[in-house]
């Protein structure tokens, strides 16, 4: 999180990991607006290109209590009630009383497969301000499920406060990574656009939350407000262990050696062979396909996707006029030498009529 750059281990979050969540919300460096509308700002980071960006979303509601909202954030069952995207959600457990780990499923458009994630949540009422966190975490218990694809949340969080007349202000930071083959500019694309659709969404909610709550057969279960009411389970931290993760770098040792005249080495270039090449290809065909998907409009056919798919048939003709150099230099027969090459099927990797999920 904040304090720790934002990993995916799981522990208990502390003052940094807010004060990092508030500092975004209230920085102006390295932000470019481009939503304004009916009280709601979103902001997106200014990154290299290539590069997912933090999105941030500013918005003010007269007619809905702080107290409210923080609910509507944090109540599970009322949840599936307002969120049209949610297919499951399970409580795996507390760390402690403002810390928990849970499992949810959310549906895609086709021809995107759905969505899971594995998330640490982490809360803290002040009583002027009204924080939640979220990071992606794993779990033993929740490995990765057959149809969906593992999203990883990398910085979630919810700022809520009072305004100064009535009503509430609320800041939300979000940098997420949906995984799969969908190219970092796509994602960045439509994290802007949907975020306000979300705001929205969470203003209606939390109109209608009191009511609703009021309704239901336990209108004062609420354990995010009162510890005494959250489950006995905790979670064991040794299950939230990846096996499968590399291992931290270990740390530089301190030189105590004589320094000694080093005589600086030719760095040898690196090359690929022709299998190589092949195989950098055949991954860079995923993220190809799963473009084309979104590539509707038949009209831009000689956009960038186009040039891009000129650009690597040239690489791969590149590739044969290399590989016939090398059967020369072998001392191949006359008959091989003027033997009709086979003609490379390219069309059948990059087909833009290929329909294919990421």
């Amino acid at each position: 999180m904040g304090g720790a750059g934002w990993t995916r281990e799981a522990r208990v979050a502390d003052d940094t990991d807010f004060e990092t969540l508030k500092h975004l919300l209230g920085s102006d460096d390295g932000w470019n607006l481009e939503y304004e509308k009916d009280g709601v700002k979103v902001w997106a980071e200014d990154a290299a290109h290539g590069a997912l960006r933090t999105v941030k979303v500013v918005a003010e509601f007269e007619d809905v209590e702080p107290d409210a909202l923080y609910d509507v954030l944090h109540d599970p069952e009322y949840r599936s009630v307002w969120d049209t995207h949610m297919l499951a959600a399970e409580d795996a457990g507390h760390i402690n009383v403002n810390n928990d780990v849970g499992y949810y499923a959310m549906s895609c458009p086709a021809p995107l497969k759905n969505r899971d994630f594995v998330l640490q949540r982490s809360w803290l009422d002040t009583g002027d301000e009204k924080m939640i966190l979220n990071h992606s975490v794993f779990h033993k218990d929740y490995p990765p499920r057959k149809g969906f694809v593992r999203a990883l949340s990398l910085l979630t969080g919810f700022v809520v406060r009072r305004r100064e007349s009535p009503g509430s202000w609320l800041g939300y930071v979000s940098r997420s990574d949906p995984r799969g083959a969908l190219p970092a500019w796509l994602v960045n694309r439509v994290t802007a656009q949907l975020a306000p659709r979300l705001v929205n969404q969470l203003h209606t909610a939390a109109r209608r939350y009191p009511g609703w709550k009021a309704l239901t057969d336990t209108p004062y279960y609420k354990p995010w407000r009162h510890p005494e009411q959250v489950p006995p389970y905790r979670i064991n931290l040794e299950d939230c262990i990846d096996p499968d993760a590399p291992p931290p770098p270990p740390e530089p040792k301190p030189n105590t050696s004589k320094t000694k005249l080093e005589v600086p080495q030719v760095k040898e270039t690196e090359s690929h062979s022709i299998e190589d090449l092949g195989d950098i290809s055949s991954e860079f065909s995923v993220e190809v396909e799963e473009f084309s998907e979104l590539s509707l409009d038949p009209t831009k056919k000689k956009g960038k996707f186009y040039k891009l798919v000129k650009s690597m048939k040239n690489r791969r003709k590149s590739v044969q006029v290399a590989k016939s150099a090398d059967s020369l230099v072998d001392g191949k027969s006359s008959e091989e030498k003027h033997e009709k090459r086979k003609s490379f099927k390219f069309h059948r990797r990059f087909s833009l009529s290929r329909g294919r999920e990421d």
